[in-house]
């Protein structure tokens, strides 16, 4: 069985449909959360997921559409915190109440059974779409992370970074950002490759492969449609981003 893993596509359609070719060769499709805010397609995004009905977990940003929570962004320079505001403010407006009772609709977690083997669904971590879990994440920690959990492999996002990490007899995976890619450079700063992460899953018997892939698509196309979309801000938008 081949399961593909998607996560934090954040309104960036021209980025998931690069890689439709190959994650629709999987017998299975989850998404893990994020699928709107902060990217130049966010209804467009939505109505896509909605259509090719894809189970997908609540994220962090989904959350905030549902709820019109407003995010304070106190982990960005100060200059940029009103750009984030208004790009959000304009994702509410673009989306509709059908929009909205469908991203209602994300559970905070998922199941799921391949063969007699569980895996486990989420955004962040099983107990919060915010929680981060990473390489450096101390074990004891991650025991009560995954306290009462005994699946097979755990699978989240919500970090952008590509990650698979051993714990016990599981996996963790984290297949990286669909649409919202970045790294921080030499310089400190952060830079948005031009390529969409996933990760696809084969599973056979007792054993669980696992591929973390990377798509490259034009930078042009993306342009285009950051452009086209009338988002606000759009050159700082770009900005960052780097074939």
């Amino acid at each position: 069985m081949k399961v593909a893993v998607i996560s934090d596509i954040h309104g960036n359609l021209t980025a998931l449909e690069s890689i439709l070719p190959e994650i629709k060769r999987a017998d299975r499709i989850i998404c893990l959360g994020d699928v709107a805010a902060s990217g130049p397609q966010p209804h467009e995004t939505i109505a896509f997921i909605r259509k090719a009905g894809w189970p997908c977990v609540l994220g962090n940003t989904d959350e905030m559409l549902v709820k019109s929570v407003r995010e304070l962004y106190d982990y960005i320079p100060e200059g940029e915190r009103e750009k984030m505001t208004s790009l959000d403010a304009w994702t509410k407006s673009e989306i509709d109440d059908v929009d909205r009772r469908f991203l209602s609709g994300f559970k905070p977690k998922i199941e799921f059974k391949t063969g007699k083997r569980s895996l486990l669904c989420y955004h962040g971590s099983p107990r919060s779409n915010t929680e981060e879990i990473l390489p450096t994440t101390p074990e004891e920690e991650l025991g009560k992370i995954f306290e009462g959990n005994g699946a097979w492999a755990y699978l989240g996002g919500h970090t952008h970074s590509q990650m698979v990490r051993k714990f016990g007899s599981s996996l963790i995976i984290n297949p990286g950002s669909v649409g919202l890619p970045y790294f921080r450079g030499a310089d400190g700063k952060v830079v948005n490759p031009v390529w969409a992460e996933y990760s696809m899953l084969t599973s056979s018997g007792d054993e669980l492969g696992v591929e973390l892939r990377r798509k490259s698509y034009r930078k042009r196309d993306l342009k285009e449609a950051v452009v086209k979309s009338g988002m606000p801000d759009p050159a700082w938008w770009l900005r960052d981003w780097v074939d």
